[in-house]
């Protein structure tokens, strides 16, 4: 299925596997690289760094306004010393991907979920 130019945002996601003695460290990095982040980029909207119970694997979950958005603060990864970080903290593999949202559901107030079909609009899902 082809990307939909009319999505809600741009989600990348970025998933780190680590030795389990380098996962807290590694999280803790990635929370104050996502704030720095979000200070110089606009169209940063939401971050989320997840942990597995293994502890083998961290998730960062990066929530873009659009694509543009992001292109527009790909100049910022450059100064971003990636390979250093994974040294740092001694990453034997990185997973990237990348999704355009094109459905949410999030549970209102009501306790049902509702799905978001644009930023001023919102009908109750199943």
């Amino acid at each position: 299925m082809a990307a939909n130019t009319h999505s809600l945002w741009f989600t990348q996601m970025i998933e780190y596997n680590v030795p389990p003695l380098r996962q807290e460290a590694l999280a803790e990095a990635l929370v104050s690289r996502s704030e720095q982040l979000a200070q110089r980029c606009a169209g940063l909207l939401n971050v989320s760094i997840q942990v597995s119970d293994d502890g083998q694997r961290v998730l960062q979950h990066l929530q873009w306004q659009s694509r543009e958005a992001w292109s527009a603060a790909a100049g910022c990864f450059v100064e971003e010393p990636f390979l250093d970080l994974l040294c740092q903290h001694q990453a034997r593999g990185v997973n990237f991907s990348a999704y355009q949202t094109l459905r949410s559901l999030v549970r209102g107030a009501d306790g049902g979920l509702h799905c978001q079909v644009g930023a001023s609009q919102a009908y109750q899902g199943a």
